[in-house]
């Protein structure tokens, strides 16, 4: 009989004055997803809300690496929190491509608008910051790790 391996999606970190996550996919795409999860079990539990509306959502840039790509995904998303007075649970990383020097992430994203009288608010992240910041293979248990650190 072999034990059920469990896969952490994210762990947080310990930082002086922010928080901080450290991510692990086994595609880069699972790893955007698993850090957009992370991001938001930081703001609130995941568990309460629900996929009620779905998003597309794109992203291109010039090709200056994931790290990069990564600061814009997550700003995106707390974009889309902030403006449209969402939260998110559900990330769907379709592709991550680079071409001709640019670098393009396609996704498919889902939550609600908030419900204060369904939702608390743990921690409001004000955005993702370069310090410590960390995409790279692993290849020790997991293919892809990350790192970030939110200033709230």
């Amino acid at each position: 009989m072999n034990p059920k391996r469990v896969i952490k999606k994210y762990r947080y970190i310990e930082h002086l004055s922010d928080i901080g996550l450290e991510f692990y996919g086994n595609t880069v795409e699972e790893l955007f997803e698993n850090a957009g999860a992370g991001m938001f079990s930081v703001i609130c539990d995941l568990e309460m809300i629900r996929p009620l509306e779905k998003r597309n959502v794109s992203i291109k840039q010039k090709d200056t690496g994931f790290e990069d790509l990564l600061i814009l995904w997550l700003e995106e998303l707390l974009y889309l929190h902030e403006v449209d007075n969402i939260l998110l649970s559900g990330f769907m990383v379709d592709s991550i491509n680079k071409k001709n020097g640019d670098m393009a992430l396609s996704a498919k994203i889902s939550g609600e608008k908030i419900d204060p009288g369904r939702h608390i608010i743990r921690t409001a992240v004000k955005a993702p910051t370069y310090h410590m910041l960390e995409v790279k293979k692993d290849g020790r248990h997991y293919s892809w790790k990350g790192r970030v650190i939110f200033d709230v």
